[in-house]
């Protein structure tokens, strides 16, 4: 213990003067910066990925080395002008002038850790419409009925990039989403599955608006509706047996709620009588408005020819 504070003395200043020394040395080392690209012009565009990053080696003093390296902003960059560029592969150099490092002026570029150069291949720049795919399970509550397919706004996403990328892209799809026991019209924003898309190409619309309408299942009847016979034939001659019906309709209860006898249409082609050989058959029905479903009564009508009454003298 004699002696104790001169030797902690003397271990102080060994570490200061060892620090000291480091500090005059310059060292090299290896580090990861990002690839930047600059000026493209307007009407081209990247026909495939370009790198990210770039592995460098690079010297300067140990405290600004160690610096860099712990710095997580990326401080450092190797950038290059593409003013110049032409359609085609093009080969351009990594050198020090592309390299950057504002924040730390006494680490220096040496050079690249494998090819001096970055290959990029260019071509024309378009803009790309292509339709967007909705990838959603809907389910409806108990009780309640979907009045529609499912719709989205907008329907198509929009692209921009090279001409030969962007036509191996034929469709995008939505994220894929779940609704259970829904009970209320929906409407929400879902984002576009974006995973595929190449970097080098811009997306224009990344989100779509998703709608779905649901209403409470209703039923109604409708009596007394008038059932046609149409197509070419002699109307002094032949008519249906009945002439008119009722329907039960189930369905949403608002459209079942202002639905009507005039909007719906039931009718019964002449032809088809002859065509499927028999003497009575069901009308089409066609209901101006979505319904989940109908019954007709009766369900089948009879083509019965008109008794003529002869005037007696």
């Amino acid at each position: 213990m004699k002696h104790i504070g001169l030797k902690i003395t003397a271990f102080i200043f060994a570490i200061a003067l060892w620090l000291y020394a480091i500090s005059l040395k310059n060292y090299t080392v290896s580090i990861e910066v990002p690839l930047l690209l600059n000026r493209i012009p307007e009407n081209l565009a990247l026909s495939q990925k370009a790198p990210k990053y770039i592995d460098i080696l690079v010297e300067g003093k140990a405290f600004d080395l160690i610096r860099l390296k712990n710095s997580t902003n990326h401080p450092s960059s190797i950038s290059l002008d593409l003013q110049n560029a032409l359609l085609g592969v093009q080969r351009f150099e990594i050198n020090k002038e592309k390299f950057n490092c504002p924040h730390f002026p006494n680490v220096h570029y040496l050079n690249t850790l494998s090819s001096p150069f970055v290959d990029l291949e260019f071509d024309t720049k378009i803009t790309h419409t292509v339709p967007i795919k909705l990838d959603a399970t809907i389910e409806i509550d108990s009780g309640y009925i979907l009045m529609s397919e499912p719709s989205i706004e907008p329907t198509e996403v929009t692209l921009q990039g090279a001409r030969n990328a962007l036509t191996r892209i034929f469709e995008v799809q939505t994220q894929k989403v779940k609704y259970s026991k829904l009970r209320n019209n929906l409407s929400e924003n879902l984002p576009l599955e974006l995973g595929s898309i190449p970097s080098n190409i811009e997306v224009l619309n990344t989100h779509t608006q998703l709608n779905v309408k649901v209403q409470p299942v209703s039923h109604t009847q409708i009596d007394k509706i008038p059932v046609k016979l149409i197509g070419v034939y002699n109307r002094n001659i032949y008519k249906l047996e009945p002439s008119e019906a009722s329907i039960q309709i189930t369905g949403g209860k608002s459209i079942l709620d202002s639905l009507s006898i005039k909007d719906i249409e039931l009718f019964i082609e002449f032809n088809r009588f002859a065509i499927e050989d028999t003497d009575s058959l069901s009308p089409t029905i066609k209901i101006k408005a979505p319904i989940q479903s109908s019954r007709l009564q009766p369900e089948k009508f009879r083509l019965q020819k008109i008794e003529t009454l002869e005037t007696q003298p």
